[in-house]
Parts: C-alpha cells; structure tokens; sequence
C-alpha cells in the first residue's frame, strides 16, 4: 500500500468547498492571496474551528452521536448510522462514515490554506500572534488527523493546500501520530499560546495553553504512549489551575427522587448558562443563532415525546446497571440496593445524565409504562397539571424511549436544558439549538493522568488515586479503599471514564483502546419490557463494569427483559470504520481496510 499513489481528486473537492463555507470576506477569499491581512488570520482560524460545528448526525454535534455505537448506548431500531456499528454491519456507503471523513478533510482544508499563506503576512502582526495562530490551526488540524485514524486507520496526511494533480497515497496511521506529536503539537509552538484565551470575548471555542497540551495529553493516551501522557496531562492541569480552571459542583438535590419532588440536571455544568458561567469547560463546539449554519437541532433528538422530541438516543439497561450505589458497591454487591425502587440510593450521575421513569424531565414527569396515560406538567403551575403522556400512549409511541421501534428505555439528561426548552416552546423538527457540545473538560484531563499513571510501569498509582477520588468527590461518591493494586485502581479508572464522559463521545474508542470491545459488543442488548415494569435480573459485573445477563432475577421469576438487538464484533474488521465508499469511486487507487466490500486481500 505504501508504493500505491492516490490522486487527489476527491480531497482537492474538499479543499474548494473548505473554504466557501464561510462567507467571511466580501469577494470571498482567494488561495492565491489569501491571508492577506492579519483579520483575515484571524477570520480563517475562526472559520476553521467553526469548521468542527458542521461535523453531526441527525443535527446532533458529534461529541453526542459515537456513545450511542457503543454499550452503553443506543439509537432507534434500525438507525443504521449507529446500532449498525454494533452489530457489524457498517457498510462503506454509511452515510455517517462518509460525514465525517469528508468534514475532517474540508476543515482541514481550511486550516491548510491559512498555514500555507501566514508567513507571507509575518510582518503585520507581532511573533506571539503569529506563533498563536499557527498553532490553533495546528491543534485543530492535530485532533481532526487524531480522530481519523481512531476511526479509519491510515489516513491521508494533508498538510497544505491541494492543487489539482496533487497525488497522495494513505499515510500510516503510525506516521500521522508521529508527525502530530513531534512536528505540529511541538512543545516550543504551544508555549506561544495564553494559558486561556479571554473567557468574555471567546467563550471556551479556543484553545490555549492548558487545553493544547490537554489534546496533546490526550493523543498519547489514545495510542497508548502513558508516560508522555501522564507528563502532558500533569502539565495541562498545572496549567488549568493556574488559569483559573475548576471542577463545577454537582447539583445532587432531587438524584433518586420520583418527579413530585423536583428535577435533577446538570444544566449548570451542560447547560447554555453552565457553559457560560462554568470554568470546567477548557474546549467546545459553540452555536450562536447570529451565524449562518451554526445551531442544531439536538434538543428534538434528545427529548421525550411529552416535549416534542422523538426519543432518539439512549443509554442501555447495560449502563444503568453497571451504576454503583452510594456507598461505591456495585447493585450486586451493596446492601442499599433494591431492586423494587431501583433508583434509591445509586451514584447521583445516574439521574444527573440520564432520564429514568418516575424523574422529572424538563418540567414534566417521564413515565414509559403504556398505562400511564396521562403525567404531570410541572411547568406552569408547581403542583402540576395532568396533560397526555405522548411518550407511552398515542399514535406514535412505538418511537417513544420505551416502544418498540423507539431506544432502549431510556434518555440522555446532560444535554437537555430546560431554558433551550422553553426559548424553543417545546421542541419539535424546527427547532433551533445552541447548547453548546464540549470536546473537552478539565474532569476529562485528571482522568487522562490517572490512567497514564496507571498503565505506565512508572507511574505514580498514588497520584492516579488521588485523581480518581477527585472525580468522585465532586460527584459526592467515596473515596477509594486504600492500598488499592494497580488492578484495582485500573476498574475505578474505567468505572468513572465510562460514567463521568458518558455521552460525550469516548466509549466507542475506550473500549477499543481497552482491547474490550470484542467481549462488550457481542451478545443481547437488552432493554426494559415494553410494560415498563423495573428490571428484576441479576447482573454480572466484572472487574471492567461490562455488564451481563445468565437469566438469574432478584424474585425469582423470568427475566423480564427484552431483546432490543443481537450485538457482533468482528475483531478483523470493527475495530475501524471502512473507507467511504465515494471516497474509492471517486479515485479507485484508495485501498479499503479488512473485512470490509472492496478490499484486496493484496493490499
């Protein structure tokens, strides 16, 4: 595959539209010319972050879209772009896997053209600018590359403006991290940047100093060099402290309450105000109506049917289950557990990040069970007033959390705000969204260090500890029993990954890099009865919280789950994503990976 040479046909096309995206320049920009000011540096940088905006999938920024692949998630019967993925049937016509890879090379692409032309503008800013804006460009081009060959393996390594005859072959994916690392994330090029970027004036859509060797930390982590980690990771948070960066405390108040009590959010984290106020957020994807082509419309994909949405992603019985209780136990294992009122007493993330039945959701009670016809609607008066429960009874409530063509059972909390709710008058298929998507957050780096020191043969277990009980004592959990092996400390670290960042786009690559995809996407994935009764089996939970069913029930009874798809992993192929397949027609030198229509045995 290394002698083959890939003419540039299709990435030549992303370059052309790369840039026309955005209307920035009055008689649009021109490659020959362009930068020809510093604004228009500055104007490309913009444009080339705004470019990560335009990465979704059913108007859902891409951050919201891979958990839902994964176990712990799940989308419709028969959305293809995501359960697909976990059952082995990922076609290369996949109109996600196009997306993406098509938007990693167009943002590129813009990145590109303002690296290619800066220099020629050297002398209209100072040397702190013109170092700041070459390596924003860098950090972005930096995560896109990262990400594709997370997901694609070999990729082209694009790093200036195409013309037309350019030819290129794929790039080892091993050279790409190598060149990102060493040459583009270079240490002396990140130094030029200001630890934060203005709060007021940019939000948390730039990257400075902290959140650059945060990416950096977070690369080596990816591709499993845990000493480098551990270093980048420990130099992001001296960083993030010195640039006033902080854990945002958990509001825990209504966590295991039915809805008479109050709603449980986490809005002052993930929530349009949270995401202003918050000093946890270090990097996001931001929307602003002002914008051409910057909102979503992921509130209607997230919400229940009670309030307009369709009930379109879930997390899984699996997840819920795999949960600890308050004292840190798992439900097989603590004495708080019952079964009967299986939200009593659990981590308080579970109502934090995910709709359950009896909670309060955007100001109205979330019931599943079809004989519920009617819930309280606590939004305009407190006592309530009953109103139709859409989401279990009505002509279309087979696509409800709980109905047979809808997800499994239950929904995301983190990114449904009920100030979006309302500016919106419910939601609906118009609806216009803004929330912000984070890409990364300073919980994210303390476990990155953790795991770094945990999987790093010198690593120090105590710092990794103390790093995971941050974690949980934000979120009002126990510390961590001491004198823990590095096993031990190895299930906290995952426990916590898979809970913390849930639906934020990590497991699908986790349990990859884990090497425990194979083990976590085969079998059933089960979801609650279609009666809505609570789950009476017994998990299994292992040392990694990959949670299974052998039949067994707490009453002793049949089990009374149902089967919601038969998962398959073919550890040949589906630990990547094929090349699209217009990508191959469009310039047939392009090799396809394993296991997948189209590739040559040869290659």
């Amino acid at each position: 595959m290394k002698n083959k040479i890939i003419t540039g046909i299709a990435l030549c096309s992303l370059f052309i539209t790369g840039c026309s995206l955005d209307k920035a320049y009055l008689n649009g920009p021109n490659a020959s010319t362009f930068p020809a000011t510093k604004s228009e540096v500055e104007a490309g940088v913009f444009a080339t972050y705004k470019g990560l905006t335009l990465i979704d999938a059913s108007s859902t920024p891409f951050p919201g879209i891979q958990d839902n692949a994964s176990d712990i998630g799940a989308s419709r019967i028969n959305a293809a772009n995501y359960n697909y993925q976990q059952q082995s049937k990922l076609p290369p016509s996949n109109a996600w896997v196009t997306k993406v890879y098509t938007q990693i090379y167009k943002t590129a692409a813009r990145a590109n053209l303002v690296l290619d032309g800066i220099d020629n503008v050297r002398e209209l800013m100072s040397e702190q600018e013109y170092n700041m804006y070459k390596a924003e460009l860098l950090l972005v081009r930096s995560f896109l590359y990262d990400w594709g060959c997370q997901l694609y393996g070999d990729i082209p390594y694009i790093d200036h403006t195409l013309k037309l005859g350019d030819t290129y072959t794929r790039t080892p994916k091993e050279e790409v991290i190598s060149r990102i690392l060493n040459e583009d994330l270079a240490d002396e090029m990140l130094d030029f940047l200001p630890i934060r970027h203005n709060k007021n004036s940019y939000g948390s859509a730039r990257l400075g100093r902290a959140g650059a060797y945060g990416l950096k930390a977070r690369i080596c982590l990816n591709w499993k060099y845990y000493e480098e980690a551990a270093y980048y990771a420990d130099k992001a948070l001296k960083l993030a402290e010195e640039g006033g960066y902080s854990l945002q405390a958990y509001d825990i108040r209504y966590c295991g309450e039915d809805h008479t009590k109050g709603e449980p959010t986490p809005s002052n984290l993930f929530g349009i105000n949270g995401h202003k106020n918050s000093d946890e957020w270090i990097w996001a994807l931001q929307y602003n109506t002002a914008i051409s082509s910057n909102q979503h419309n992921a509130g209607y994909y997230a919400a229940p049917r009670i309030a307009g949405g369709c009930s379109y992603f879930s997390p899984t019985q699996a997840f819920l289950d795999a949960i600890q209780c308050t004292d840190g136990k798992s439900i097989v294992e603590s004495p708080l557990f019952d079964y009967q009122n299986p939200w009593k007493n659990r981590d308080p993330r579970l109502d934090l990040f995910c709709v359950r039945p009896g909670s309060r959701v955007l100001g109205m009670q979330f019931e599943t069970n079809p004989s519920a016809q009617t819930i309280k609607n606590y939004n305009d008066k407190e006592e309530g007033v009953d109103v139709a429960n859409s989401e279990a009874y009505g002509s279309k409530s087979e696509y409800g959390a709980n109905g047979s063509k809808g997800p499994c059972g239950y929904l995301w909390r983190k990114y449904l705000d009920i100030q979006e709710y309302k500016y919106n008058n419910a939601f609906g298929t118009s609806s216009v969204c803004v929330l912000s998507y984070p890409l990364m957050r300073l919980a994210e780096l303390y476990l990155i260090r953790a795991e770094a020191n945990i999987e790093w043969n010198g690593g120090d277990l105590s710092v990794a500890k103390a790093d995971i009980e941050t974690i949980r004592s934000r979120a009002h959990m126990p510390g961590l029993s001491e004198n823990l092996s590095r096993d031990g400390l190895r299930s906290a670290l995952r426990y916590e990954r898979m809970v913390e960042l849930c639906n934020e786009g990590f497991r699908w690559f986790d349990i990859r890099r884990w090497d425990m995809a194979e083990s976590v996407i085969s079998g059933t994935l089960y979801a609650p009865a279609l009666d809505g009764s609570v789950s009476n089996a017994v998990p299994t939970i292992d040392s990694d919280w990959h949670v299974t069913y052998n039949g067994q029930t707490f009453d002793g009874k049949d089990m009374n789950l149902r089967r919601f798809i038969t998962m398959s992993y073919d550890p040949m192929k589906d630990a990547l994503w094929p090349i699209p397949e217009d990508e191959r027609i469009a310039n047939p030198l392009i090799t396809q990976n394993p296991g997948y229509a189209g590739h040559s045995i040869e290659e």
